[in-house]
């Protein structure tokens, strides 16, 4: 009776043309491959032995920043125009950061300034903004710096006469700068953790380190009244002399190495990354127009030390970062240098 049951299955599988054995194997052949598919997909969910995460989602950290911004200009041509630096006068923020999940967002007040601050290095006004999505081996970071008014820092082989007392240093507050752009970084070991060190939204459990790569967009843009170079200094800059505005947008491409020593729930990191890449010039003086194309250089390099622990965390931040804007015989290097204080805890 078997047999003959089995002989019957078989010959309606020939008529009606249907491979029963064929179509288990594809069956099977499917879902052996969902089933990898899900292994890879929690494989790479899993955390690596050295991170560990914390449950908690939601992060609040003040923070005090003491900022210090510069713009130098040096003449490219050897032996050629004296350096001369602008300052803003920037007393210190206090700022906020919020994280939730994996996307943090900073913002900053500017501190007031004393009367007597102001008449001694001027009124800077402006706005510093800062939008992160910190992974573990990927950065996303947002960022809008906006300065107007600065000082002359080194003003003594210019105005030789200039009383300091009395009218403090010379003063350009018609001079602006704006910052905006994509930064984007790489992280190529997956036991060290760019988050763990600088957001603490996790905490790295042994000492590792990393090669890093980075890639940033970036508009920059100078205002200035005619004044902008130094007396004595406008014929050997003479592309820079009585500058109006200009717009200066880059293509950076930078690497370097960072790692990061831990003791029980004390760490330090230091980060170094260094590169180049391509500007786009654009720019007017009072009687004429440019444009050019050029190679600005980009470093930076952080340093934190910091307590991660389950509920509260804090650490301190030290980080300087220049890039360059060349305009054929001058060279204009924007610093941007802060220290950083902040403590949270975790909800």
């Amino acid at each position: 009776m078997l047999r003959s049951l089995t002989y019957l299955i078989l010959l309606l599988a020939l008529m009606s043309n249907v491979p029963v054995f064929s179509q288990t194997k594809k069956e099977q052949a499917k879902l052996e491959k969902q089933r990898k598919k899900e292994e890879k997909r929690k494989k790479k969910k899993e955390l690596p032995e050295n991170i560990e995460a914390f449950p908690k989602n939601f992060l609040i950290r003040p923070r005090f920043v003491y900022p210090e911004v510069s713009l130098n200009v040096s003449n490219r041509m050897f032996g050629k125009g004296e350096k001369f630096k602008y300052k803003p006068a920037m007393p210190g923020v206090v700022g906020l950061s919020v994280k939730i999940k994996k996307v943090y967002v900073s913002a900053a007040i500017q501190l007031p300034a004393s009367e007597q601050l102001k008449k001694k290095y001027g009124d800077t006004k402006f706005r510093n903004i800062n939008i992160n999505i910190q992974g573990r081996t990927v950065l996303w970071s947002l960022f809008y710096r906006d300065y107007k008014g600065f000082y002359l820092k080194d003003y003594e082989n210019y105005y030789p006469n200039w009383n300091k007392d009395s009218l403090g240093y010379p003063k350009s507050p018609g001079l602006r700068i704006i910052e905006g752009g994509l930064n984007m970084g790489f992280n190529f070991n997956k036991n060290f953790s760019m988050n763990a060190a600088f957001a603490q939204g996790e905490r790295q459990k042994k000492g590792a380190g990393s090669f890093l790569m980075g890639w940033s967009e970036r508009w920059q843009y100078i205002e200035a009244d005619t004044s902008f170079v130094p007396p004595t200094q406008g014929d050997l800059y003479p592309n820079l002399d009585k500058l109006k505005f200009g717009n200066f947008i880059s293509t950076l491409i930078y690497v370097g190495y960072g790692y990061q020593f831990v003791i029980k729930k004390v760490h330090f990191t230091p980060v170094l990354l260094a590169g180049t890449g391509f500007q786009i010039q654009s720019y007017e003086q009072t009687d004429k127009q440019h444009f050019w194309i050029n190679m600005p250089t980009y470093a930076t390099l952080k340093c934190q030390l910091g307590y991660n622990g389950d509920h509260f965390f804090a650490n301190l931040v030290y980080a300087t970062e220049f890039n360059s804007i060349p305009i054929k015989e001058s060279r204009i290097r924007l610093y941007h240098n802060w220290l950083e204080f902040g403590m949270g805890l975790r909800f």
